[in-house]
């Protein structure tokens, strides 16, 4: 009887600590925690983040400051985020190549998408048969392929503490994706769909959203460099580089899988073309086609399908272009790229 009093002891007491841990966990999810720098006043601070006049006040008394007026540098500073200004900012078109159109939030009209225009929140862009780059105020960047869709969600930017909440929402289509590295825990980087939600802590991905047989919105995610969360209604896988994970709408998301390796190749690095030309690769064993991409330093010229390890490559103007090499996979996963530089003089 002791030693079932002592075990019963032990449980509760665990059961305690780890409603504890949670419950500090959901605490302080809710919070900005600010890192504070050389020279920050609590006054400033509330001027980028907080709307409300007597923010110094409750800042003071959230976070029990005993001497408000020195604010050691790299102390943490709580912020709630119901407190937060909402602090929207835009998205610049850097790239476009082929037909892409936006719309605009508010309206219904399509207009044509050019370098040098900016997206807002809820403006939907997209693409036929072009390509088109977008930057975000982080520098990160977002490269639209060919017949795909997104919708700008959320676009916001608070500069002096770097806290990034970006997320777009892939209607149709593929985009790849490159963030910059996230320096701020509270910041938010999400690529949504119907059947999951893949959120980035400072990674290059691809995310594919198409439907299956029975109607239900498919979601596949490479990971190329980085971590990454991918999320459904049901369950959350992690992934590593390398690893890519399928999510089906109402199923849930599946165990990670390997990428397909780099494709080996006779040549590589810098390389002088005359064209046509025709380049070719070893094949990859899994592989049931291969991807060809084209790119500049900004933008996606072209991409096409193959079935065999070649591809004959002409009507290029001269310039530098990386050529980009993949293989993929039965369950349409898109492998390792191998990177070839192209000098046409």
């Amino acid at each position: 009887m002791k030693v079932i009093k002592q075990c019963s002891a032990i449980i509760l007491g665990a059961l305690l600590l780890l409603n504890s841990i949670f419950s500090f966990a959901e605490i302080d999810s809710t919070d900005l925690n600010y890192i504070v720098k050389k020279n920050d006043t609590v006054w400033g601070i509330c001027k980028t983040y907080v709307s409300d006049p007597l923010c110094w006040k409750k800042l003071v008394e959230y976070n029990q400051l005993k001497n408000p007026k020195y604010l050691p540098p790299r102390s943490v500073i709580r912020i709630p985020k119901s407190w937060l200004i909402d602090h929207p900012t835009t998205a610049l078109v850097i790239a476009v190549e082929g037909q892409v159109s936006v719309t605009h939030k508010n309206t219904t009209e399509k207009k044509i998408l050019v370098v040098g225009d900016l997206l807002s929140q809820q403006d939907i862009v997209q693409a036929l048969n072009g390509t088109a780059m977008i930057q975000f105020a982080d520098q990160s960047r977002l490269l639209l392929k060919a017949n795909s869709t997104i919708r700008m969600e959320t676009l916001q930017f608070y500069d002096p503490g770097q806290l990034v909440n970006t997320r777009v929402e892939l209607l149709k289509g593929r985009v790849k994706a490159q963030v910059e590295k996230i320096t701020n825990k509270n910041s938010r980087y999400e690529i949504v769909t119907p059947a999951a939600v893949a959120a980035v802590r400072g990674t290059e991905f691809r995310v594919g959203h198409d439907l299956d047989d029975q109607g239900n919105a498919v979601m596949r995610t490479e990971l190329l460099t980085g971590k990454l969360d991918v999320a459904s209604d049901i369950n959350m896988q992690s992934i590593n580089a390398g690893q890519a994970i399928m999510a089906i709408e109402g199923k849930g998301v599946s165990d990670p899988v390997n990428l397909l390796p780099r494709p080996l190749m006779e040549i590589n690095g810098a390389r002088s073309f005359q064209l046509p030309h025709d380049i070719q690769w070893f094949p990859i064993k899994g592989a049931v086609s291969y991807k060809v991409s084209l790119m500049t330093e900004s933008s996606q010229l072209w991409e096409v399908s193959t079935s065999k390890p070649s591809f004959t490559l002409q009507d290029l103007d001269s310039g530098n272009f990386e050529f980009l090499i993949r293989g993929v996979d039965a369950q349409g996963f898109e492998g390792r790229n191998r990177h070839l530089k192209i000098n046409l003089p």
